[in-house]
């Protein structure tokens, strides 16, 4: 399907919008006689589904397998065709095409849709992050609690590495109804190395958290890359207050201020307000 500028323009700032993974592929130089002109453009999505077209038959499916192992990563890739050797196809030409990643833009995944989570997803929002909410209960992530929230999923770990992609680019608030369930879950998402990890909690809260993960084999090098309590200690009660505290030290962290959200005092969120 051949696409104007504009739909194409306006289909890459949804999936930017939306997280929605894929790659824009690019003709960006020809020799010889080609089915494409330079400037000829194509989206893939992760799925294979493609709008747009940079040739048609077996360049574009070439193309096409390259843009979905691409799509969700970070590298662009410019790649140099030449049509008769590498596609068999009878043009006698050539073609370079730039496979260039839609940026998602950076998310925050908040566990648990209570008070807390819901300013969380609010502030995170409102400073620009994507924002996903996950819990296990169906009536806690629902549009009306969530209105900003760019994706609900309602289920617990076990959507990891499924429906929930987490990886170094995400920052993940854990504030689930409960410590224990705080706990499963770090646990779960320490194997992603997600960007950041925070826990709510009190400092004995966090405490007796960490020593039954440490009694449970968990490394003393992923227990230091927890930040809890949660966030940059303002004073913080309400919920707006935490969430304001929490996005604080993810904005810290997102500009490579890491250390010195790190070493100031910690507040000591009681866990209340959920």
């Amino acid at each position: 399907m051949a696409l104007g500028l504009k739909d194409l323009f306006t289909e890459i700032a949804r999936m930017h919008r939306e997280g929605v993974p894929g790659v824009v592929a690019t003709v960006v130089a020809v020799g010889g006689s080609t089915p494409r002109s330079a400037g000829a453009k194509m989206i893939v999505y992760a799925d294979g589904r493609s709008l747009g077209s940079v040739g048609g038959g077996a360049i574009e499916s070439v193309v096409i397998d390259m843009g979905k192992n691409l799509a969700g990563s970070r590298d662009a890739k410019l790649v140099s065709f030449d049509l008769d050797e590498d596609t068999d196809m009878a043009c006698g030409g050539s073609m370079e095409i730039f496979l260039e990643p839609i940026s998602a833009g950076p998310e925050v995944l908040v566990v648990g849709g209570g008070h807390v989570g819901q300013a969380v997803a609010s502030v995170a929002k409102r400073t620009g992050f994507r924002v996903s909410v996950v819990d296990d209960r169906a009536d806690m992530v629902t549009e009306e609690r969530f209105p900003i929230a760019d994706r609900r999923f309602v289920g617990g770990v076990e959507l990891l590495g499924r429906d929930l992609t987490v990886d170094a680019s995400t920052f993940v608030v854990v504030v689930t109804r409960g410590h224990r369930f705080d706990s499963e879950w770090v646990k779960a998402l320490l194997p992603y190395g997600p960007r950041y990890i925070g826990m709510i909690g009190s400092e004995q809260k966090v405490g007796m958290t960490f020593d039954g993960m440490r009694a449970e084999g968990v490394p003393e090098t992923a227990l230091a890359s927890i930040h809890a309590p949660i966030g940059i200690d303002i004073g913080a009660e309400t919920p707006d207050e935490i969430a304001v505290s929490v996005v604080a030290e993810i904005i810290a962290v997102k500009h490579g201020m890491k250390d010195t959200a790190m070493l100031k005092d910690k507040p000591d969120h009681k866990g209340r307000n959920r």
